[in-house]
């Protein structure tokens, strides 16, 4: 007489466990990731917000110059932010033309309050602002990087460049 068997058997149920389990921690993994990913994308898209608004600061402050240059006395070459240096907490920027005085002001203040919204939305943000003269006019053509500590990334520096015209 054939004995017949109903249900699994405990081995079976302790394999399908196993395999439920590897695919539940593999999820997991997947997800963690994702987070990484997530953050380290947002703090990517930030730098360009922080890279285009630098940008439109520049642009802000010589359009007055280069609308003016037709006119006589000619008024110069406009600031150069790149004189600009980083400490801790403030920006200080080389004087650069006599008479330019409230162009030098804003210049200050302008790189001031990036730096501060720069230091506020990255973690250990830096910059390097580098100029070249543009190949058309006097005007200044800038390379700007930005660095921060991606503690999602094993804390490694990651940065972001961009060419302001």
């Amino acid at each position: 007489m054939k004995q017949q068997q109903g249900g699994m058997t405990l081995l079976e149920v302790m394999v399908a466990i196993i395999i439920l389990g590897f695919g539940l921690l593999g999820l997991g993994v997947l997800q963690a990731r994702s987070i990484t990913m997530g953050q380290s994308s947002y703090f990517r898209s930030v730098a360009v917000d922080l890279g285009n608004d630098l940008g439109d600061r520049i642009r802000a402050v010589r359009t007055p110059i280069m609308v003016s240059s037709g006119a006589d006395p000619k008024p110069g070459k406009p600031p150069d932010f790149s004189k600009c240096t980083q400490s801790d907490a403030t920006v200080t920027c080389a004087t650069q033309e006599t008479g330019r005085t409230t162009y030098q002001t804003l210049v200050n203040s302008e790189m001031l309050d990036w730096l501060t919204a720069l230091r506020a939305q990255l973690p250990n943000a830096r910059y390097t602002l580098t100029s070249a003269a543009s190949s058309s006019t006097d005007y200044f053509r800038y390379t700007l990087t930005i660095t921060w500590l991606d503690s999602r990334q094993d804390n490694t520096d990651t940065s972001y460049s961009v060419v302001i015209e």
